[in-house]
Parts: C-alpha cells; sequence; structure tokens
C-alpha cells in the first residue's frame, strides 16, 4: 500500500448471479469497503481466510458445499470473527436452518437482505463506537507493565503482562488488552520470519480493537489500530509463505497515560504466574 493510498475494509461476497453480485458489490463500494466477489464454496473459504473481511455475505443457491464452507470459517480462530449473512428463499426454511446450524451468524430471506444491505454493509465497515464497561478506569497494574514492555519492543513479556491483566479483569474492556496483546505476538512473530503465524494473530487480535472508542483508560486504541491495520495490510499482500523482511518497517508503540510513573514494567511489583517475588530484576 503506497503512502497516498487509503486502507479499506473488505467484504467477501459469495454471490454466482451475475446481475446480484454487481448490485451487493456497488453497496459495498458506496459504504468504503472493498468487495471480493467469489463465485463457489471453495473460493469462499480461501478469501475469508485470505482478506480478513469485516463482513461475508453467502448466496444459498451458490455451488458447492456452503455448509463445511461456514464450518471451516468459524472453527478458524482467525477468521471465526467474521460476520457471516446467509439468505436464500424465504420458503426454503430447512435450508436457511441448515446456514444457521453450519455456523452462519444471520440467515435471511433474500427479500429482508436486500432491504437490510445497506444498513448491514455500512454497520459492519464503519461500526459504532463501543465504550465497553471499564473504559473511563485508569488501566491496572498489570496492564501498564504490559504496554511498557510493548513499547520496549518486549512483545513476549507484554503478552505475559497483558494475559496475567486479561484474566485478572472481568469486565468487556478487557478486550483492550488482548487485543493489544495479540497484535504485539503478531509483531513477535514477524521478528522471527514467520508471516503465517503473523498474519493468524492480526486477524485474532483487530477484530477486538475495532469500533473502540479512540480513547480507552487512558490508551489511545484508535491510533494504535490504525497502524497496525496498516503493517497488517501490507504483510497479506504477499503469501503466508512468503519471508518477512521488517528493515522498513517500524513498529507502533502504544500511547497511553501512566498513572503509575513507572518507566520499566519491573518496576511495578508484577509477580506473574509461576513466578516468585523477586525473580524479575
Amino acid at each position: 500500500m503506497g503512502a497516498g493510498e487509503q486502507y479499506r475494509m473488505a467484504v467477501v461476497i459469495l454471490e454466482p448471479d451475475l446481475f446480484f453480485s454487481v448490485r451487493l458489490e456497488d453497496v459495498v463500494r458506496a459504504a468504503g469497503g472493498e468487495p471480493v466477489t467469489v463465485v463457489n464454496a471453495d473460493q469462499f473459504v480461501g478469501a475469508v481466510d485470505r482478506f480478513f473481511p469485516v463482513l461475508a455475505l453467502l448466496d444459498l443457491k451458490s455451488p458447492g458445499d456452503w455448509e463445511s464452507a461456514v464450518r471451516q470459517c468459524k472453527l478458524k480462530p482467525q477468521t471465526r470473527l467474521t460476520p457471516i449473512y446467509a439468505f436464500g428463499s424465504h420458503v426454503d426454511v430447512e435450508t436457511l436452518r441448515r446456514a444457521r446450524a453450519a455456523g452462519a451468524d444471520h440467515a435471511w430471506a433474500r427479500s429482508r437482505m436486500m432491504e437490510q444491505l445497506v444498513e448491514v454493509v455500512d454497520r459492519h465497515i464503519s461500526p459504532p463506537v463501543r465504550k465497553p464497561e471499564g473504559c473511563d478506569d485508569p488501566p491496572s497494574r498489570a496492564a501498564v507493565a504490559g504496554l511498557l514492555a510493548f513499547n520496549q519492543g518486549r512483545y513476549f513479556d507484554q503478552h505475559e503482562y497483558l494475559e496475567l491483566a486479561w484474566n485478572e479483569e472481568t469486565r468487556p474492556v478487557r478486550d483492550v488488552y488482548q487485543g493489544i496483546l495479540q497484535v504485539g505476538v503478531a509483531f513477535l512473530q514477524m521478528e522471527r520470519g514467520n508471516r503465517r503465524g503473523a498474519l493468524k494473530m492480526f486477524r485474532r487480535g483487530l477484530p477486538k480493537l475495532r469500533g473502540l472508542a479512540d480513547v480507552c483508560q487512558g490508551i489511545r486504541v484508535g491510533a494504535f489500530r490504525t497502524k497496525a491495520e496498516r503493517i497488517h495490510w501490507e504483510l497479506s499482500a504477499s503469501g503466508p509463505e512468503e519471508p518477512v523482511d521488517t528493515g522498513g518497517i517500524s513498529f507502533p508503540e502504544v500511547d497511553f497515560d501512566n498513572p503509575y510513573g513507572a518507566e520499566r514494567p519491573e518496576d511495578l511489583g508484577i509477580t506473574l504466574p509461576g513466578e516468585e517475588e523477586g525473580d524479575r530484576a
């Protein structure tokens, strides 16, 4: 992606009917998204895995084993969060039931899909802002330790601290910790030259950060997410088995308010599970 090129959220469309696929593509483009149209179930699985879409639309008249395709998408950790809207004939109740049983998030009559298409596409490309419970509170000490480690490029250590913070936090705001943690692991995989592993972690972490308020617990989530999404987009431009060259990549730091004044994770006195006091100097 060039410096002036805008990143556009992908929407995967499984639609064998050319006329109808053009209609779906037009709606996606009008909402600021990038349509990725396929014509059979096998291509659908590959496209969802390849393009990290914010939404997938599936016509139940499509050729191939669409039930297996939906199940595969929902079983893979890196694609299971992708919302799948299946649609078909309103009189074919059994097919709609099978789509739900396979794991489709929604299985609608075609008429309903067309009535709500614009609203559905808009909502997933530009999701409403979420401000989960706990967003106005300061981050925990374990979370700050993780963010400090993250900004020092200690991506393994940030995982340990933020996982502890995530386990200790029971409110929905814990998604912030897990999302940043998983992006950090993606950076670690990139450093190790593992493009496939990095893509999987990006695709687990970034959905947890999408739609969150730009600032949550004093963490500038929006700015961080934008930078991480750009790196993910660039990483996706090559096949998953291609080597990773991190020479020209600047991993972003997480900008946040530090209520504890510590400059190093170790200064916060956090004892990780399995550690004894004093083990981390």
